[in-house]
């Protein structure tokens, strides 16, 4: 049987709606004042009066941070326009550039191009790896964002736009827009260049977009110390084709900066990644017996030792390169 004494508690406390009356002298069991504690919260956050009036005053608080927030990232966005001509054909890229943004600083890119004062092209700007989040490609000598230039040598003046995808040094995308007559508008082709990017360049008295293989970019040694063999790409009926081994002088000048670069690093044991594009530019020229002697000197002096243990060294640095040039083309 219960005793009058915890009767008169639990009369005590069914006293008013939210519990306020409880008699505090009186022990009451351990659940059900975990339950009269949280009517007791329940009733300051959601009554009414002061409580209700503060959660009211720091919402409104927030919203008008977010509008601050909102308002200053306006202020920060300009737009700006690059524009060329040549002859009459006219290409104009727009977009919104925001000063105070690192991680997307650029927005709303959009190409457009005229022929003979007619608009014949207007889109957003959509690219490989970026989509229509891409930068443009500014700030890089001798290879401006836009430019107009009859790369085909076809009469029609085709739009060469460069961008870039963001990242510490990855990637550059080359679009050219040539005209397509049965279409009465230009007609867009990209390629990926990665980390070496590609200039238009004038050789032989052709056109040609000079870069780098980025594919040897991190195998033989880190990115920095990484030697990317040149490489030379033509365009023509709307594609990239390489078309290195056409130029000689280029990949010998190219196998010398190389090799110059494998032996101010070979004390320091970082120089591997730029004697593996030493290896492919001589193996491109076709003397593969010069890269074979080379090596195997260079290993019986210790030079082909990798100061960063993640890349091979010696005898198996060799074994290693051999494939990669075999795997990419380099040699048969």
């Amino acid at each position: 049987m219960r005793s009058s004494t915890y009767l008169a508690a639990q009369r005590r406390l069914r006293t008013g709606a939210d519990g306020d009356a409880r008699d505090p002298s009186v022990p009451i069991p351990r659940a059900r004042a975990a339950r009269w504690r949280a009517r007791r919260v329940a009733s300051a956050v959601l009554g009414s009066g002061r409580p209700r009036y503060l959660l009211t005053l720091n919402l409104t608080i927030i919203v008008a941070g977010l509008a601050l927030s909102a308002a200053l990232a306006a202020a920060n966005t300009k737009a700006a326009t690059v524009s060329v001509v040549s002859g009459d054909t006219a290409a104009t890229l727009s977009y919104l550039h925001d000063s105070a943004s690192e991680v997307s600083p650029y927005s709303k890119l959009r190409l457009s191009i005229s022929s003979d004062g007619r608009r014949a092209y207007a889109h957003p700007v959509e690219a490989i790896l970026c989509g229509s989040a891409c930068w443009p490609a500014s700030g890089i000598a001798a290879n401006p964002v836009l430019r107009v230039a009859d790369i085909e040598r076809n009469g029609s003046p085709d739009v060469i736009l460069n961008l870039y995808s963001g990242g510490a040094h990855c990637c550059y995308i080359t679009q050219v827009y040539r005209y397509d007559a049965a279409l009465g508008t230009y007609a867009v082709s990209q390629r990926d260049f990665a980390d070496a990017g590609a200039s238009l360049r004038t050789l032989g008295g052709a056109p040609v977009f000079l870069s780098a293989d980025d594919r040897f970019a991190y195998e033989f040694a880190p990115f920095a110390f990484s030697g990317l063999p040149i490489q030379i790409w033509s365009f023509a009926r709307g594609r990239f084709r390489d078309v290195t081994r056409r130029y000689p002088a280029q990949i010998a000048a190219d196998a010398a900066r190389q090799y110059r670069g494998f032996t101010a690093e070979r004390s320091q044991h970082l120089g591997l990644g730029l004697l593996g594009a030493w290896a492919a530019d001589e193996d491109r020229l076709g003397d593969t017996g010069r890269v074979a002697r080379t090596l195997a000197a260079a290993n019986r002096a210790g030079e082909l030792r990798s100061a960063v243990g993640l890349w091979k060294s010696g005898s198996a640095f060799i074994a290693q390169l051999q494939r990669f040039l075999a795997r990419t083309g380099y040699r048969p």
